[in-house]
């Protein structure tokens, strides 16, 4: 490791110094702009962040529907026109909502930029969401909600976010379900749209200078005035949890494992480094330790991840597995076992300085991608956090230590906290009623 010590710290000090050159930051009418300057390729991006998303909208789902129902049609064009346009411009209009944010992406060809950018104000403005194409929307939606019975692993993240968040503002998923879904209509689509439009917003540009012409097409008219902020939200930490539930689905063949808790902010903030590495330890990559002790020494499952995730208001850690239904309850102990390992600093020198060169090594390349790298500036200014962070990452991953990585499982593992969620067949509850008391429930449920 050490000959590679300074081509790391060359590279890290490039990167600093490209990144400083190439990311401004400036205002268009108050309306702050991050502009990521990207001349490899004649082609732009252009994203805006909403503070605001599918927290405290009257039906769940709604906020997901309006931005996926966009381009349904206007008072000028119909849905297939609008498609036919951005398709002849080879341009791709689309969006993402979280509980806390929504975010809505326009990329094309920087000659197409002027009337791709009215193209998209139109439809900002006048999205009149046809009745007839809510209809076929919703048909869509409620048979993907019905089809992950067929998807075990999609299945269990749905039940796991609904159980480990039960009673917070954000259990319900984003998308909505078979309920909420059948109440949305054309009334309540454009309200929310006008609603999202009052939501303070930030801009983040790729591309050449002339991506800078935006300037020129954006107006208050098209993005609306941005006044409303965040909903804030303040919650206790999770309680202690005494039952393992059970996602029964009729002759499933195997076992999707899903086991973590949600955190308060309070919990992560100041810590998102620490525990960032920690989730990588534990499980982010073939040389993690879930790996090592699930798959390569006792054969229990093919894959195994761990996330430590922090948003602005709550954070989110979890494991996620499958097994065979044989195994399961093994599999769930062995994850204990790890915790309480990692718990009593049974961590090898030479585990640590492995991740530390992994994530060091890695790091980099988080670099070469701009919509990546513009994402992850995006999500450090909505944590509050300075963009040197990103940068300055190698460095601290020098400083974690075996006591950091422990006293990092003892806080964010803590097992009786742990919500434990198993996707699978009926005949599962004898086994996994030696680890904890049983609650089944059927699948239908979440959906």
């Amino acid at each position: 490791m050490k000959k590679y010590l300074p081509f790391i710290l060359l590279s890290t000090s490039l990167m600093a110094s490209s990144l400083t050159e190439s990311v401004k930051r400036f205002t268009w009418d108050d309306q702050s702009v991050t502009w990521l300057r990207d001349d490899k390729f004649p082609r732009f991006s252009f994203s805006i962040y909403f503070e605001g998303g599918a927290l405290g909208e009257k039906i769940p789902g709604l906020t997901h529907s309006t931005f996926d129902l966009l381009t349904a049609g206007t008072s000028r064009e119909n849905q297939n026109q609008l498609n036919e346009f951005f398709e002849f411009y080879g341009a791709r209009l689309k969006s993402n909502v979280t509980h806390e944010t929504s975010i809505l992406t326009l990329s094309g060809l920087i000659k197409d930029l002027k009337p791709l950018t009215q193209k998209f104000c139109e439809v900002l403005k006048e999205a009149n969401y046809p009745m007839d194409k809510v209809s076929s929307y919703q048909a869509r939606a409620k048979s993907q909600i019905k089809s992950l019975v067929n998807s075990h692993g999609a299945l269990a993240d749905r039940a796991y976010r609904r159980l480990s968040l039960k009673g917070t503002p954000y259990e319900l998923p984003v998308e909505g379900s078979l309920e909420t879904l059948a109440q949305i209509e054309t009334k309540g689509l454009k309200q929310r749209l006008l609603e999202l439009r009052t939501f303070k917003k930030r801009i983040y540009l790729s591309g050449p200078k002339e991506v800078l012409e935006l300037k020129d097409y954006l107006t208050s008219d098209c993005l609306g005035k941005g006044e409303t902020s965040l909903s804030q939200v303040t919650l206790k930490k999770p309680e202690p949890q005494d039952v393992i539930y059970l996602v029964t689905v009729p002759e499933a063949n195997q076992a999707q494992i899903r086991l973590g808790r949600y955190m308060t902010r309070p919990e992560f903030q100041a810590k998102e480094d620490e525990f960032s590495f920690f989730a990588g330890f534990l499980g982010g990559g073939f040389t993690s330790k879930l790996i090592q002790e699930l798959r390569v020494k006792r054969g229990l499952t093919y894959s195994a991840s761990a996330y430590v995730s922090g948003l602005r208001q709550y954070g989110r850690a979890g494991v996620s597995t499958f097994s065979k239904n044989e195994t399961a309850t093994e599999a769930i102990n062995v994850i204990r076992d790890i915790f309480d390992d990692l718990i009593a600093k049974k961590i090898l020198p030479e585990e640590l300085n492995h991740q530390k060169g992994f994530q060091k090594g890695s790091h980099p390349f988080q670099f070469e991608d701009s919509q990546l790298l513009l994402s992850q500036i995006a999500h450090l200014d909505l944590m509050g956090r300075p963009m040197s962070d990103l940068v300055d990452y190698p460095q601290k991953v020098d400083s974690m230590t075996i006591n950091i990585l422990a006293r990092s499982a003892y806080e964010i593992f803590p097992w009786e906290k742990q919500t434990i969620v198993v996707v699978g067949d009926k005949s599962l509850e004898k086994s996994l009623s030696k680890i904890r008391p049983v609650k089944i429930i059927p699948y239908t449920e979440f959906l």
